[in-house]
């Protein structure tokens, strides 16, 4: 029977799987920010003039929660200076002129027989290649393992991909199934964990068909199939889907004996330990209305979204609205210079088509927030006291605990920036209390 949790909606998924993936020419130049993390940002390794590699490691940091950048092309640094970021603002990058020879740097060459069933060699690899949260959280994975060992029991591999547009997973799971076995293998060793879960919504059958061909069993795996329903692919709600236990408000899924590690993610570990390839490259979905034709397409990190755009065919409209991620919980860009990073699995190219924005939106207190909610939440009270700037209620009615998956504003009929407005919310009361501290130290 298929795992769920309550609330969640049912998004148009726009999907187009059956698009094979493209591999997609490196630019002329590549723009590799040194935040593409979450923690602290890389340091630059090289200077402008020097010759790297692909592969080659170009910045890196010591500190416990951050993750090394690699160079993606092989060429010569021609700048080290802030760039636009795909998230917004100005940001040191590393700017390197493509070759277009792709020298291998041999420095990560594949782990033994012996290290590949070592859980700190496992370790040390997926810190050393720069191996991140590739569902789009980008959280340094090493160092998210390490804090579970020991009080993990229950390892989650997220196979739901519920955000429309998305297709990566899917096809990392039809294109390179043995391989992705294996990778979740090597994330349970690393956990010190008997088995994983991997949780796959069942609007991709043929996926865990194929995969259950290959007897995951025998790597410590089980199949779990998952309904289709949005936010599937969340970490709580694939907790709560996988082993019926509730992530308590405010809390970490470790909090209950769990850990949620993406698709993407693995198949990386996998690259990382088998083939000694650190994260230069994934797949990404590229789509809208503004665009030509959807494109699935495997993508060097560092490739500009106008570059990229151009590459997959180019548009049929300007776009109005450039989104990283899909069109429930992704970003926008301001930016075609901006480059793609580690954490981005698509780029939405949206046109007026798209805009569900209405003038002067006024709440008729449906509750169709509420009956949506994974988190159990009251959206149509936490928004009117975000409206009203009372941080005590909006703290007592735990806006903090919704994690912006926009199920509340899609079931909205009169179309409130509810998401939007719960961000903000977020941001106020951080502000409040950074102000409240700053002035309690005087």
């Amino acid at each position: 029977m298929s795992q769920t949790f309550k609330g969640g909606v049912h998004p148009n998924y726009m999907k187009a799987p059956e698009i094979p993936v493209t591999v997609i020419t490196p630019p002329a130049q590549v723009v590799i920010p040194v935040t593409q993390h979450i923690g602290a940002p890389a340091t630059p390794l090289v200077k402008k003039g020097d010759t790297v590699t692909m592969g080659q490691k170009i910045g890196e940091n010591p500190a416990p929660v951050s993750a090394p950048i690699h160079s993606p092309v092989s060429g010569k640094v021609v700048a080290v200076e802030p760039r636009p970021h795909p998230f917004g603002d100005m940001i040191m990058a590393i700017v390197i002129e493509n070759d277009y020879q792709d020298t291998p740097c041999k420095d990560l060459a594949p782990l033994s027989e012996k290290e590949l069933k070592d859980p700190d060699a496992i370790l040390e690899r997926i810190r050393e290649a720069g191996v991140v949260g590739m569902g789009g959280a980008m959280f340094p994975t090493a160092f998210k393992i390490r804090g579970g060992i020991g009080k993990v029991d229950k390892l989650i591999i997220n196979g739901a991909e519920c955000e429309p547009y998305l297709n990566g997973d899917h096809l990392t799971m039809l294109n390179y199934p043995e391989q992705l076995l294996k990778g979740i293998e090597l994330v349970r060793i690393a956990s010190g964990v008997d088995k994983a879960y991997y949780g796959i919504e069942v609007n991709k059958q043929d996926a865990i068909d194929k995969l259950n061909s290959l007897h995951p069993e025998k790597y410590g795996i089980e199949i779990v199939p998952e309904a289709v329903k949005y936010p599937q692919g969340g970490e709580k709600m694939q907790v709560k889907a996988v082993t019926g236990r509730e992530v308590k408000p405010g809390g970490l899924p470790s909090g209950v004996g769990a850990n949620v590690v993406s698709t993407r993610t693995c198949y990386a570990i996998y690259q990382a330990c088998y083939e000694g390839k650190p994260v230069i490259e994934r797949i990404v979905s590229v789509g809208g209305s503004a665009l030509k034709a959807p494109v699935n397409a495997l993508t060097r990190v560092g490739t500009p979204l106008g570059y990229l755009a151009e590459q997959c065919g180019g548009f049929v409209k300007t776009p109005r609205k450039i989104v990283l991620g899909g069109p429930m919980m992704g970003i926008c860009a301001t930016d075609f210079a901006a480059p793609t990073v580690k954490g981005i699995s698509g780029v939405l190219f949206f046109t007026e088509e798209e805009d569900r924005h209405v003038d002067n939106p006024t709440c008729i207190r449906c509750g169709k927030c509420i009956e949506v909610c994974p988190m159990n939440l009251e959206p149509v009270f936490m928004y009117m006291y975000y409206s009203k700037g009372d941080y005590a209620n909006l703290e007592k009615y735990h806006v903090n605990d919704c994690f912006e998956c926009g199920s509340c504003a899609f079931n909205c009929p009169a179309r409130m920036p509810l998401t939007h407005a719960f961000k903000t919310a977020k941001l106020m009361l951080q502000a409040k209390a950074a102000a409240e501290k700053a002035k309690e130290a005087k």
